[in-house]
């Protein structure tokens, strides 16, 4: 077996280290390899923290619900504060796995914010990134590394849930419509229509704007006014531009479609946006 990993404490303990005061704690981070000898792990009475296996690579057999499964590589499990643990890897499956040991006041919520459970999520090498650096920073303790690995530590939580429910709920994961928004998000001066929007995701008009409305919540043309007013709300926070040239600059040709377009949008005209921001930006005399 190849063996990697990191640890918060010098010594170890096999059932591992529980915190009552603070809201995370990871206790160690590692990486093993099974290519040449099996490896069985029974901890009848679990252990005192958590832990969370993902299998990158090959096969792993685990006890779950009072059922050996044979779980693939994407597949994530799961093991609670006291939960028992039966688990096995045999060196003709070549396992490759990564864990995590974490405890801590708030991990119960965390675990039911992000909907971490035994599921599949698929290979994800951008998780694998994640646990590297965690390893990393375990073994090196730069400064503050606590805080870097706690960091890494949610990250990791965020794309096993989004991995999670994009195959659960792929409609709720749209690529092309993402790269378009990130598309507006640069160049929203640009003269975009829904015609030209559509051609972007190579879709046809009709279903480009059913989908993006589901997806986003608001219309195509919506959605791009309001990266515009945002904009436009910076340029006339340094008062020295009219209104007329920061309606150009952020997409719009007419001035005043732009002035009621703003104000729909914020509830107050452009003229008395920069104006009220001149007034707190003045400092006062005394």
């Amino acid at each position: 077996m190849l063996h990697i990993s990191g640890h918060l404490r010098t010594e170890r303990c096999v059932m591992g280290y529980g915190d009552s005061v603070h809201s995370v704690v990871v206790n160690c981070c590692g990486w093993d390899y099974y290519k040449k000898r099996d490896q069985i792990h029974q901890r009848p009475e679990g252990r005192l923290d958590y832990q969370l296996i993902y299998l990158c690579k090959g096969t792993g057999r685990f006890l779950l619900d009072n059922q050996w499964l044979s779980l693939s590589a994407g597949n994530i499990v799961l093991y609670r504060p006291g939960q028992p643990q039966f688990y096995s890897y045999y060196a003709s499956e070549k396992a490759e796995v990564y864990w995590i040991h974490f405890t801590g006041t708030d991990c119960g919520n965390l675990m039911q914010k992000y909907e971490i459970c035994d599921s599949y999520i698929g290979e994800n090498s951008s998780l694998v990134n994640l646990f590297k650096d965690v390893i990393t920073e375990l073994q090196l303790k730069k400064k503050y590394y606590e805080d870097v690995v706690v960091n890494n530590f949610v990250k990791m939580l965020i794309l096993i849930c989004r991995s999670r429910r994009q195959r659960l709920m792929p409609s709720e994961n749209n690529y092309t419509i993402d790269r378009l928004i990130l598309q507006l998000n640069q160049s929203y001066m640009e003269k975009w229509t829904v015609s030209s929007m559509a051609d972007y995701c190579r879709l046809s008009s009709g279903y480009f704007s059913h989908s993006f409305k589901n997806y986003t919540g608001k219309s195509p043309i919506h959605f791009l006014n309001d990266i515009r007013i945002e904009k436009a709300k910076d340029l006339l926070s340094a008062n020295t531009l009219t209104i007329s040239a920061v309606a150009a600059l952020v997409g719009f040709s007419d001035p005043l479609y732009f002035s009621r377009v703003f104000k729909k949008s914020s509830g107050i005209a452009p003229q008395n946006f920069s104006r009220n921001t001149m007034t707190s930006n003045t400092p006062e005399w005394h």
